[in-house]
């Protein structure tokens, strides 16, 4: 679920983090902020394109969070915006076989947020990232070497309608000589129109070695729709 073409995955290299507090308020409400020293910054989303983010709160100097979702109308975005069907969007859900599919209704067009982004002025200066542990901001699915932390993140997605999708799906992952195991996912998305948050949860990984290294992939995780940010969830932050 990460946008912004990741900035490139070298820049996860070059990154300075940081960790700050939980909070179980909803999430439009203020977030503190603990040890920060980063000084005021907007928060930003890339829902379109570069250039044209839109500013959905802020980071105040005493390190407070407020959130300000805006309202508009998506009639009027272009057509490089990130809308798409909701099993698209929610990688990994287009392998769900018909027997597996308790409740698919809406078409959901959607756009998925991805990272909260720092700005000072009209410069792009870190990101914001919640979740139970800092490692998971380095999941990442494409490298099967990184380390796969267990435990769950938040997102938020924009949908231009009410739709609902539950589900227990699983495929069988097979490389000879590598691994061979089914990967599971449960799906209890349940959007409304107008931001939804989400939560990714990695609850059991898939583990190899070979002549490169250690390697993993998911093997058990779910995504669910919340009406509030979990108490359980820490902010973090990664500063270019």
């Amino acid at each position: 679920m990460l946008r912004y073409s990741l900035l490139s995955i070298a820049l996860s290299i070059l990154f300075s983090i940081s960790c700050i507090g939980q909070s179980g308020q909803t999430s439009n409400q203020s977030q503190k902020v603990e040890n920060y020293t980063y000084g005021a910054f907007d928060l930003k989303l890339n829902l379109f394109e570069v250039g044209k983010e839109i500013i959905v709160g802020k980071i105040n100097e005493n390190g407070s969070i407020e959130f300000n979702w805006p309202e508009f109308d998506p009639d009027t975005i272009s057509k490089n915006t990130r809308f798409m069907e909701a099993k698209d969007v929610f990688a990994g859900m287009s392998y769900c076989k018909d027997d597996e599919i308790e409740e698919n209704t809406g078409t959901c067009l959607v756009v998925n947020t991805g990272y909260i982004y720092l700005f000072k002025n009209d410069t792009i200066m870190g990101i914001l990232f919640p979740a139970t542990a800092k490692d998971i901001l380095e999941n990442k699915p494409a490298n099967v070497y990184a380390n796969l932390t267990l435990g769950s993140s938040i997102s938020w997605v924009y949908s231009k309608e009410t739709c609902l999708f539950k589900a227990n799906c699983s495929n069988r992952i097979v490389w000879e000589g590598k691994y061979d195991f089914n990967r599971e996912r449960n799906y209890d998305i349940q959007l409304k129109e107008g931001w939804n948050i989400v939560a990714y949860n990695l609850t059991e990984k898939e583990e190899w070695d070979d002549e490169f290294g250690l390697a993993h992939k998911e093997k058990k995780a779910s995504l669910k729709t919340l009406n509030k940010i979990p108490e359980n969830i820490n902010w973090y932050i990664k500063m270019f």
